[in-house]
């Protein structure tokens, strides 16, 4: 049975504090970068990963999944999440990581809740996704350094997408045994990032070939290989993700390149393939599904979209090259230009559903 639905207008709100978990978490990645250096005041760079984590994905994933269950204690998730951006920004840090925890214990119990309900592989990997997000948010309490908590807060985009994939995989149905194989990669990688913690070197070797093995697994079984030959949004979509599977591999080779730095240019190109190259490729992917699940707002195709398409993966090869050659203006370049991609694919959908609202607006007062 479930609860009353939750007004759209508490969907939207929190969708905003997402956003405002995005755009802070954004710019204090160019704080990072020496943005507005020597000024006074304004987020700090440490709150980037923070931010981007919790602020924007938790409470984003966490207010998509509570919508998708009608149940009013799901909302928690996004609700504690939503504050803690808030207690981040006025420099709250200490009750932020609190609600950091106490967050992703509701949205694991969300993902639990669900995988009771119908216990099958997507909804485990979706739970094991949360999971990761509460160990990492546990060690971000215990001042764990961020290179050892990392992996576990990467953990969190990388499953929740794998499992959502899997439950959208209705068309190509992969076989049982494939899903088995799916499910089993994804528990080695994580055993893998547990094992980083005794020896570092082995354990996210095991983890590299894992995700290498898994991004092949999705070229080969994920519905947007037939679906590229679709049009509009359907088109994109596939061609989004199929770039975002794409960084996935290259991550995992330059992994085992290169191994799991903890500092540096090249931990800096490492984690923005995953982050940059795989998880904004999935946001952009399925922006035309969330916003309208959410909001009730359809948002209208344009080609415009491809532009911020192009430009988040051209920077973010621009970034890892300076980061490789260590060019720290080519890097910068390459970041700046990754931060402008977002903000045009974001400025891209408001503008379309304002223009979708000004329409409305003028044919009703013609009737």
């Amino acid at each position: 049975m479930t609860s009353p639905k939750v007004s759209t207008y508490v969907l939207v709100i929190l969708l905003f504090v997402a956003g405002i978990g995005l755009l802070s978490g954004l710019y204090s990645g160019l704080v990072r970068l020496g943005f507005l250096a020597g000024t006074s005041g304004g987020i700090s760079p440490l709150a980037h990963g923070p931010l981007m984590i919790n602020g924007f994905l938790g409470t984003l994933i966490g207010l998509e999944r509570a919508a998708a269950l009608e149940k009013k204690w799901s909302y928690l998730a996004p609700v504690l999440l939503g504050i803690s951006t808030i207690l981040v920004l006025a420099g709250f840090t200490v009750p932020a990581k609190l609600l950091f925890i106490l967050g992703s214990f509701f949205l694991l119990a969300t993902m639990l809740y669900l995988y009771n309900m119908q216990p099958v592989a997507h909804h485990l990997i979706m739970a094991l996704g949360a999971g990761t997000l509460l160990i990492g948010n546990i060690l971000f309490l215990f001042d764990t350094p961020i290179f050892n908590l990392v992996a576990w807060w990467a953990g969190f985009p990388l499953l929740t997408i794998f499992g959502e994939r899997l439950e959208l995989n209705r068309i190509m149905r992969p076989p049982q045994r494939a899903q088995h194989l799916f499910l089993a990669l994804i528990i080695l990688w994580t055993a893998a990032i547990t094992f980083t913690h005794i020896n570092r070197p082995i354990g996210w070797t095991i983890a590299s070939v894992s995700l290498i093995a898994q991004a092949g697994w999705l070229f080969k079984y994920d519905v947007a290989r037939r679906t590229i030959k679709s049009v509009k949004w359907t088109r994109y979509s596939a061609i989004s993700l199929l770039t975002g599977y794409g960084w996935l591999v290259l991550a995992g080779f330059f992994s085992l390149w290169q191994g799991f730095p903890t500092a540096g240019p090249l931990y800096d190109a490492l984690l923005h393939m995953i982050f940059v190259g795989f998880v904004f490729s999935m946001i952009f992917a399925h922006a035309s599904v969330i916003i309208p699940s959410l909001s009730g707002k359809l948002v209208p195709y344009h080609q415009y979209f491809y532009l911020p398409l192009l430009l988040l993966h051209g920077f973010l090869l621009i970034r890892v090259i300076g980061d490789i050659v260590w060019l720290p203006v080519i890097r910068s370049i390459g970041s700046y230009g990754n931060v402008l991609a977002i903000l045009l694919f974001l400025g891209g959908i408001i503008f379309q559903l304002l223009r979708v609202s000004a329409r409305k607006k003028i044919t009703n007062k013609g009737m």
